[in-house]
């Protein structure tokens, strides 16, 4: 910060007044080579990127249940007797093997071998164990695998390996520029902050932007005509088949159950809620939310219900996020 008596002529006749023309090209500004530098916010990448693609692996998870085919009436899945070629659904037969036990609606069988070019299997028994023979009806119920009993010394099981899913993401680069321009110099030699103030303000500015790309963003691949973009959040889960719209649903405490107990019985896991405001303040009306704050004191002027969290089964207290 400069100190002492300073006199800047900005007017236009004062600019074209022949002896400060004549001044100013004597003078030599000590930090003359700043002016007019392109600041890059974060500096240059120690290591050079190598390529401009990246791909997130991950593994899928099987259900463990799969639908019977359709039959005839009496024959199959509707009779009772019936122990071979019971049909299985052709895009769900490779998730049994020999020995696994299923549970039909009430009705337990064994699989005694598999035939996965007819997608049909043989049981060893129908109704085994201690359960009854049943019909099953001419249309596909769900059967549930609920084990795998094998015969000693028999090893007739497949080998089963669950599918990678490959994702390709691209990276992007976020650009804010900093224009310092001859009134900010002059601020900063008064107050001595402008050009960081400046720089800070760009720095948010591009934080805001790659945080709304992290959940709004759209992949695209590089090109010369063309900048890359990553894909963000939302992107993600319509490519994983993850999420389910309600579009025309009211959020209800019952919508909120169902989608928990749903996320539950695929083997899921829950680590928030995230809700609008206007959401929040329906949530808050909800008899399973985690009550962290009632203030019911009398000799207080304020009275309310703050709810952060929801108790469900198999999950605990989950956050709300807002």
């Amino acid at each position: 910060m400069d100190l002492g008596l300073h006199l800047t002529l900005t007017d236009t006749n004062s600019k074209a007044d022949p002896e400060v023309v004549a001044i100013a090209e004597q003078l030599n500004p000590t930090r003359g080579n700043a002016f007019g530098k392109v600041w890059d916010l974060f500096g240059q990448r120690a290591t050079p990127l190598t390529t401009d693609e990246f791909k997130v692996l991950a593994r899928t998870y099987t259900t463990p249940s799969v639908a019977t085919g359709t039959s005839g009436s009496g024959l199959l899945w509707d009779s009772t007797s019936a122990t071979t070629n019971l049909p299985i659904n052709s895009t769900q037969i490779d998730r049994i093997t020999v020995g696994d036990v299923l549970l039909v609606d009430n009705e337990v069988v064994v699989v005694k071998s598999v035939n996965r070019s007819t997608n049909t299997i043989d049981v060893y028994e129908r109704g085994a164990g201690e359960t009854d023979p049943a019909a099953h009806g001419t249309a596909a119920v769900t059967a549930k695998i609920i084990g795998n009993a094998a015969i000693e010394g028999k090893v007739d099981v497949e080998a089963k390996a669950e599918q990678t899913a490959v994702y390709t993401n691209y990276c992007q680069l976020v650009e804010e520029a900093v224009n310092l321009s001859f009134e900010d110099t002059e601020q900063m030699r008064k107050i001595g902050r402008t050009e960081q103030v400046l720089k800070a303000e760009a720095i948010d500015r591009a934080r805001v932007k790659m945080a709304r790309t992290a959940i709004f963003g759209v992949a695209s691949a590089p090109s010369v005509s063309a900048p890359g973009m990553t894909r963000g959040l939302q992107q993600w889960l319509k490519l994983s088949g993850g999420i389910t719209t309600n579009v025309g649903g009211a959020f209800t405490e019952t919508a909120l159950k169902n989608m928990l107990q749903t996320i539950r019985q695929t083997g899921g896991n829950v680590n928030a809620i995230v809700m609008s405001v206007a959401k929040k303040m329906t949530f808050n009306t909800f008899t399973g939310a985690g009550v962290t704050a009632v203030n019911l004191d009398a000799k207080q002027n304020s009275a309310g219900r703050i709810l952060d969290s929801y108790l469900a089964d198999g999950f605990g207290a989950i956050p709300i996020v807002v």
